[in-house]
């Protein structure tokens, strides 16, 4: 057996790259995943729902494209902006959407969401985040926001630098946002503070319940569905809480091989000798193969 010349860190690389920006502090992200078919039922109530996070905000600008067409939509946000995203959530072949929300200063609240129209079994994946409007404090507001969606295959609340369209492990596996999308039936898209589990996922997870009481995880009954979250704020979902939650939902996470993630540090919790790469002489990159 070969042993590497030296373990090779892309995170802290990255870091200590010449010029390299500080990173960025944590914000609070939201993913939620719904139907094929289920958004466009209730979007005027996700709006509202994600306005009532941040009370000032009101949408300001929108963009989309549709499967087979040009990308189309409105840098601006007029009266007739929400029956023009309805139209075209309706078609069932928006592939993109972005909303920007912004109260009275000018502070940003954000939307997106990724869905595949071409397969019937792929689900719709939103995300939303604020670094400015949103402390975290609002994580308890965002799991009220997750009880009052209908059609949701799972959903999620995180502190980490994600921001929009990918969660950590599918920056961490690579896993794109619409190849994601195609699995929510019975997986989720990591491992977080709290995470929402349906019946897809519960038909690998036979004994969540006893096993995420026993971790101490909290376990509220959602619809059809199970929430399940940290007992202590947010911000004190520290990595050994986080490491119960990968052990957790082990059975329902995707399974992938870490690669190579050069960006800023994520909560994650790294699978056992994966940070070993082969680092060739007289070169600070690995051999990735």
């Amino acid at each position: 057996m070969e042993m590497p010349q030296a373990e090779f860190d892309a995170v802290d690389y990255f870091v200590h790259e010449r010029g390299r920006a500080p990173a960025p502090p944590p914000q609070l992200a939201l993913y939620l995943d719904y139907g094929h078919a289920g958004l466009a039922e209730v979007f005027p109530q996700l709006l509202d729902d994600l306005a009532a996070t941040a009370p000032g905000v009101r949408p300001v600008a929108a963009g989309w494209a549709l499967s087979r067409e040009p990308s189309t939509g409105t840098d601006t946000w007029t009266s007739d902006t929400l029956d023009r995203v309805m139209a075209a959530l309706r078609t069932g072949r928006v592939e993109m959407l972005q909303i920007s929300f912004a109260d009275a200063e000018d502070r940003r609240l954000s939307l997106a969401l990724d869905a595949v129209p071409s397969d019937p079994s792929a689900g719709q994946g939103v995300s939303a985040s604020s670094a400015q409007l949103w402390t975290p404090s609002t994580a308890e507001s965002l799991l009220d926001l997750i009880g009052r969606q209908r059609g949701l295959r799972t959903a999620a609340v995180t502190w980490d630098r994600t921001g929009l369209h990918s969660s950590a492990w599918e920056l961490w596996y690579d896993v794109l946002p619409h190849e994601m999308v195609r699995h929510t039936r019975d997986h989720v898209r990591g491992y977080y503070w709290a995470t929402l589990l349906t019946a897809g996922h519960l038909a690998r997870l036979p004994d969540l319940r006893q096993r995420a009481e026993a971790a101490d995880f909290v376990v509220v009954p959602l619809g059809d569905g199970l929430l399940v979250r940290d007992p202590a704020p947010i911000t004190d979902f520290d990595d050994t809480r986080l490491a119960a939650a990968k052990q957790l939902y082990r059975p329902v996470l995707l399974d992938r091989q870490y690669i190579c993630y050069q960006g800023y540090p994520l909560r994650i919790i790294r699978d056992p000798g994966t940070a070993f790469r082969r680092v060739p002489p007289g070169s600070p990159f690995p051999q990735l193969t």
